[in-house]
């Protein structure tokens, strides 16, 4: 019996357990105080995300927006493996914020990107909490959910070709653009 309870029983309790461990996490709010560490997204509720929506993300969106000031604030720069929105880069998401709240009948999409470090699936994944990272903090500036839009590139448009952390730097961002259709 005994044997039996370690064969079966407590293998199955780990599992379930860290099982349990995994599906408990919760988003961090990354517009309160400081967001130094990474946002945690529970990607159970992946669906409950608003759909991409009805265009083509190559042709039918601007990304030259917010591009234009010159401080280029439509460009989110991250961390290396990091999804935390960085202090320098909150100004940019104000200015994003506050040309939504002026132009209340138009849709951004958000879309994450990576180096090339990493799977091909690891790097769609965080590409994809990065965007929703945006998002959200986006969302904690008062702009509605339903007016956003999330999609990763992984590592597949790099901003910059090569190697080394000068390139891989300018290639973990994610851009946002102004839905056109």
């Amino acid at each position: 019996m005994k044997k039996l309870l370690s064969l079966f029983v407590i293998p199955s309790i780990v599992v379930i357990f860290a099982a349990g461990c995994a599906s408990s996490s919760k988003p961090v709010d990354s517009s309160a105080g400081d967001a130094t560490l990474d946002s945690q997204v529970d990607m159970t509720n992946i669906s409950a995300l608003p759909e991409r929506g009805n265009f083509n993300p190559e042709t039918d969106v601007d990304y030259n927006v917010f591009n234009a000031d010159g401080m280029n604030s439509g460009t989110i720069y991250f961390g290396s493996d990091r999804t935390t929105i960085q202090p320098d880069q909150r100004m940019k998401l104000d200015k994003i914020a506050a040309w939504m709240s002026s132009n209340s009948g138009k849709n951004i999409l958000i879309a994450g990107h990576c180096d090339d470090r990493g799977t091909l699936e690891y790097n769609r994944s965080l590409g994809e909490r990065r965007a929703i990272a945006v998002r959200d903090y986006l969302v904690g500036l008062g702009v509605s959910s339903s007016r956003m839009h999330t999609h990763s590139y992984g590592e597949e448009k790099p901003a910059a070709q090569g190697s080394g952390d000068a390139v891989w730097s300018k290639n973990r961002r994610c851009e946002v653009g102004v839905v056109t259709k």
